[in-house]
């Protein structure tokens, strides 16, 4: 049998953490996997899988920007996204024949495919979300989405069939026009985390996404709880970082957590603050907890799952630039969550095997 190439973007972990339990369904299936990645996805696929082979590819830069809207910041890094398209639908030909490929699973990588071989693309965002004046290219960034798309043998959905599941528009597709497989959201986490009955901890802060922005959030988070008698655990979402435990008062930050150490923290703690990113969203419905959403400034698609999330009662929102416990809104009760199914991943990895 040939291997499966498994291969998520670096633009934060989420694309990582959301192809765990992908990964360990081959596992389990005992079909020999490569891992390829860069920066912080590459650590985090080594650290948690050191017996599997990883390439080190590079792909697409994506940074924040301090002020200013991320679309535009996109725009004009959009020659150097179509060269990378290219280069990685280069380098993927001699990853085929050097590692014995006989399927490619990517997470947002677009120059990810051969047509020789089953190509898959895993993404919740099929569609777009523009803001302001961008709405106005929408259309166009639709078409441009499905050229690149259009090149895969399926595209991978982590989200319920059924609209709006947890993306709304972004995922729902009301006249599609390729093969789509819905795979029900995918979390690394198996079971729910139900708060312990007397928390130990009062807030419990998670960082993820690429800098800038990271670290300005990491330092409102900081400064905000600081100067108050609340127990605060903030995990700053940095694996590639040596495991550093750092106290200020009574916040404790952790750069990074396995997942038993992870879950306890999460059990140990009354309210939790997160990005509205769609990998935490997943998390999050997975372990059947609630949250305050800080959208991450300027990115249309955090924000707009934050305001859909909100909308369904699950959890409550409010912009990075009014956070402060004076404007904290109510943190709603616990919802009844949907239940994640696995039998849709089974089945596209069944299918996998089938075409090796």
């Amino acid at each position: 049998m040939k291997r499966v190439l498994i291969a998520p973007l670096n633009w934060g972990l989420g694309h990582a953490t959301r192809c765990v339990p992908l990964i360990e369904a081959f596992l389990k299936r005992n079909v020999e996997i490569i891992l390829a990645g860069e920066g912080l996805v590459f650590d985090f696929l080594r650290h948690r899988y050191p017996f599997l082979p990883i390439i080190n590819l590079p792909g697409q830069r994506i940074t924040y920007q301090i002020r200013g809207s991320l679309i535009l910041a996109l725009a004009k890094s959009f020659p150097g996204f179509l060269r990378n398209i290219e280069l990685e639908h280069h380098i993927i030909k001699d990853l085929i024949e050097k590692y014995r490929l006989g399927a490619i699973i990517s997470d947002n990588r677009y120059g990810l495919w051969d047509e020789n071989i089953p190509s898959f693309m895993i993404t919740h965002q099929i569609n777009v979300r523009g803001k302001g004046l961008w709405r106005i290219g929408e259309p166009f960034a639709h078409a441009g989405i499905r050229r690149f798309l259009n090149h895969f043998h399926e595209i991978w959905i982590p989200d319920f069939p059924q609209f709006p599941g947890l993306a709304g528009d972004l995922s729902h597709d009301k006249s599609p026009r390729l093969k789509y497989r819905y795979l029900g959201p995918l979390s690394r986490f198996e079971h729910a985390a139900p708060i312990y009955e007397h928390p130990q901890n009062d807030i419990m802060a998670i960082i993820s996404g690429p800098e800038p922005q990271r670290t300005i959030f990491e330092n409102i988070l900081t400064r905000t709880f600081e100067g108050t008698n609340l127990k605060t655990i903030i995990l700053r979402g940095l694996p590639s970082h040596q495991e550093s435990i750092v106290k200020i008062n009574r916040i404790t930050l952790y750069s990074h957590l396995q997942d038993d150490d992870f879950i306890e923290v999460l059990k140990n703690s009354r309210h939790l603050v997160c990005r509205s990113g769609y990998s935490s969203l997943m998390d999050l419905t997975q372990l059947e907890r609630t949250a305050l959403l800080v959208p991450t400034p300027g990115q249309p698609e955090q924000e707009y799952l934050a305001r859909l999330s909100s909308h369904s009662g699950y959890f409550t929102t409010i912009p990075q630039n009014q956070f402060h416990l004076d404007n904290f809104p109510d943190m709603p009760s616990l919802p009844c969550f949907h239940t994640i199914n696995r039998e849709y991943l089974d089945k596209a990895c069944e299918m996998v095997i089938g075409l090796l």
